[in-house]
């Protein structure tokens, strides 16, 4: 937005139309709105485990220090075991090539008075030394609570009241503290709330959100910049899919100022490195070894079109406040599945910048093989890259550029195709809808027709689609969108979850369309509401039109000419089609 505009606004509100503030809001140096801020970020890097520590005498069970105060400020930086952050690090960082740092903090250790969350002196003076530096750098800097466990760990009614009093109170000290930093530094409100990384109730869900209210309420009333200031608020435990389904966005006082965040770590079968993790992801990898099953290009894609249609329609910039994948391979396979873990984050990367979203790799500076290994820089020697493939990968990600096409609605590929049915009813085994599509429909679509199913997420345990051949006898294989499946398909890893209608097209191969000609189809699962069933002929695109005769051209979205059995949106004589 224009400076200008900016400032005028800030000196015309009238005093009824602004909140009630400490200081007078100040607009200079606040031009950008959070989107601007998020597709400014190209690589984002985690200051991890570090101002977050807790200190080895701090007990988190009972959020009080074991023996007494400890007075070594050091270690209340070190007590996970990594150094103290230097002005070196930071500028590290920046020469490689990353242009914003989150910076966790854990503030609660460092509390003197409870009852006006007072932080000790020394601590905010550190905190705001780590900051300046990663200022001087040019960097964007989003400063957070993390790990402030009396409220992550209770987002229930009975102490709903008390913790939002303190967090008022702790964030009208950190924002008073911080008001006159441009708009380089934003705040982010709070991290993962949970309880026990299970799905919110609706009580924990209202809870977190009046959490995000009282952040921003309080921030904004500190004014001066922070008045201005675009701030971050998050999801339920950080997870895109409570956030799409519960998250309620706070109200603010200004437009186009605050931005959403998640963390991603998906599929953690394969990104946690845990001993039963998976060493292969993607459907690239899928001839080297067994990928996992959880998710591949596709599920990015699919969830991230989805978190943008929903929240940057609404001005919201988007930000992955975490990612990473753990280093993690089998020694004969080292350098193969190391290349893996690059793609899979140059394609997550990738994913992220197409979308303007702010991407921030998590870095605990822990390295070896297994689980929690997301170091990339060796801050106990020196800051050298000790997994370059981790760097490599997200460097290359980062040189994708936003595309604002990208968050448009997914043609619809049922459009011009004949309705077999439509309902809204429950799949959920033998105790819900189990429909049958007859053989001679298909015979009368002819080869390489689709089937279309429209449903909506239940919010479920699980979500699952089986197709069988009509008599039972077996299993249908398929493709969705290239990937090769057979019975299920799990819409939940394929797009994440969401409260929108989804559709998915099921294509067959020559030999199952002939027994399907024959069968006919059953259509079972769980965890969904069926809503419609098309089948679209293979002469047949969104627009009724047949595409894929010789002497028509066709062009996919990058402008290149599509090959003939190319699968998906195509341009011919400047419309969209889908084939």
């Amino acid at each position: 937005m224009n400076k200008f505009f900016i400032t005028c606004f800030a000196l015309f509100l009238t005093p009824a139309l602004m909140a009630q503030t400490d200081v007078a809001p100040d607009a200079t140096g606040m031009e950008m709105d959070a989107q601007t801020w998020t597709r400014d970020v190209r690589m984002g890097w985690n200051l991890g485990n570090a101002l977050e520590s807790s200190g080895a005498d701090w007990d988190d069970a009972t959020g009080t220090w074991k023996n007494t105060w400890v007075a070594d400020y050091n270690q209340w930086e070190t007590g996970w075991g990594n150094p103290k952050t230097t002005k070196a690090m930071i500028h590290a960082v920046a020469e490689a090539g990353f242009n914003a740092i989150r910076v966790p903090v854990r503030w609660v250790p460092h509390i003197t008075d409870y009852s006006t969350m007072t932080i000790d002196p020394t601590w905010i003076a550190r905190v705001k030394q780590v900051v300046d530096w990663c200022l001087e750098e040019n960097l964007y800097v989003v400063l957070n609570t993390h790990h402030e466990l009396w409220l992550e760990y209770h987002p229930f009614t009975v102490s709903k009241a008390e913790i939002n009093r303190k967090l008022k109170a702790l964030w009208t000290n950190i924002a008073t503290y911080f008001r006159d930093y441009d708009e380089k530094l934003i705040f982010a409100g709070i991290n993962e709330v949970q309880v026990n990384w299970k799905a919110p109730t609706a009580e924990n869900q209202e809870v977190q959100n009046s959490f995000l209210q009282t952040f921003v309420d309080a921030v904004r009333a500190t004014g001066g910049k922070n008045y201005y200031r675009n701030l971050v608020v998050q999801t339920y435990s950080c997870n895109p899919s409570y956030g799409l389904n519960g998250m309620v966005v706070p109200t603010d006082v200004v437009q186009n100022r605050l931005s959403v965040e998640f963390h991603y770590y998906d599929p953690y079968d394969y990104c946690s490195g845990a001993a039963s993790s998976y060493f292969y992801w993607g459907k690239e990898y899928a001839d080297k070894g067994t990928v996992s099953p959880s998710g591949n290009e596709q599920t990015i894609k699919n969830l991230f079109r989805q978190i943008s249609k929903k929240w940057m329609s609404q001005g919201l910039g988007i930000v992955i406040g975490e990612y990473g994948v753990s280093n993690h391979y089998q020694t004969a396979n080292q350098a193969i599945q190391q290349e893996n873990m690059k793609y899979y984050l140059t394609t997550l990367v990738s994913e992220a910048r197409k979308h303007g979203f702010a991407a921030f790799v998590w870095d605990n500076n822990a390295f070896g093989n297994g689980s929690e290994k997301f170091g990339i820089f060796d801050r106990n020697n020196n800051m050298n890259v000790r997994n370059a493939y981790f760097l490599e990968g997200i460097q290359e990600g980062s040189l994708t550029e936003y595309d604002e096409s990208s968050s448009q609605d997914e043609v619809d590929p049922g459009t011009g195709g004949k309705v077999l049915w439509t309902g809204d009813e429950l799949l959920d085994w033998n105790q819900g809808l189990q429909l049958y599509l007859a053989a001679d429909e298909f015979a009368e679509a002819g080869e390489g027709c689709k089937l279309v199913l429209y449903y909506s997420q239940h919010q479920a345990d699980y979500e699952d689609i089986q197709l069988f051949y009509g008599d039972w006898s077996a299993m249908i294989p398929y493709s969705v969108q290239g990937n090769d499946y057979v019975g299920d398909f799990f819409p939940r890893d394929y797009y994440g979850s969401s409260n929108a209608e989804l559709f998915t097209a099921f294509e067959f191969s020559t030999n199952v369309y002939q027994t399907l000609c024959q069968k006919g189809v059953v259509i079972q699962g769980h965890g969904l509401n069926l809503t419609k069933a098309v089948l679209v002929s293979a002469s047949t695109d969104i627009n009724g039109i047949h595409v894929d005769a010789p002497d028509v051209p066709a062009y996919m979205l990058n402008g290149m000419k599509a090959p003939k059995h190319h699968h998906g949106i195509i341009i011919v004589n400047g419309r969209k089609y889908v084939r």
